[in-house]
């Protein structure tokens, strides 16, 4: 697919304007990269608010990814998908919901690194919306459970990522 990286951000920048960018490695233990991790990939997710500020969020079925901490929905971009398009796909598959008002607040440029130091990247761009349903019906396999929260759990994965994000939401609220 060549192109298709810069195809993305110039997407996005031309829709959201230039979002910070921030680079990191993420440390995996050894074994658990998954095959679908292998490939240099976008992925688009973020945290959904409805009018009362809640968030939603999802637990992933065991031996996909995340099945022991709540994360927001999310999920790999489809072959020529904007990350808006696949943000909202996502957002539907997993929770049933539809969102509008999305905002990029970042994109993390991560890379997955095993033991050996053998690095597998990844970009991530991280959004927040506003649900415009609110009736919870995950249409996804990897999902066992969507949930509505009235704070981000201690137990949710990549927590602190999205704390500065439902901070300034939440404000916004009153």
């Amino acid at each position: 697919m060549p192109g298709a990286c810069k195809d993305v951000l110039a997407d996005l920048i031309g829709k959201f304007g230039r979002p910070p960018i921030i680079q990191r490695t993420l440390p995996v233990e050894a074994g658990k990269i998954k095959d679908t991790w292998r490939v240099a990939a976008w992925v688009a997710g973020g945290l959904v608010f409805d009018d009362d500020g809640r968030i939603v969020l999802v637990k992933h079925h065991p031996g996909v990814g995340w099945e022991d901490v709540w994360v927001p929905p999310g999920g790999l971009l489809e072959s020529g998908e904007t990350a808006d398009d696949g943000f909202r796909r996502e957002v539907r598959e997993e929770t049933g919901l539809e969102v509008d008002d999305l905002h990029v607040t970042r994109i993390f440029n991560n890379a997955y690194e095993e033991p050996g130091g053998k690095r597998y990247p990844f970009y991530f761009v991280q959004f927040v919306s506003r649900a415009t349903t609110r009736d919870l019906r995950p249409d996804d396999d990897e999902v066992r459970e969507a949930r509505w929260f009235d704070a981000m759990p201690k137990d949710m994965a990549f927590r602190d990522d999205y704390l500065e994000d439902y901070r300034r939401r939440r404000e916004n609220l009153h």
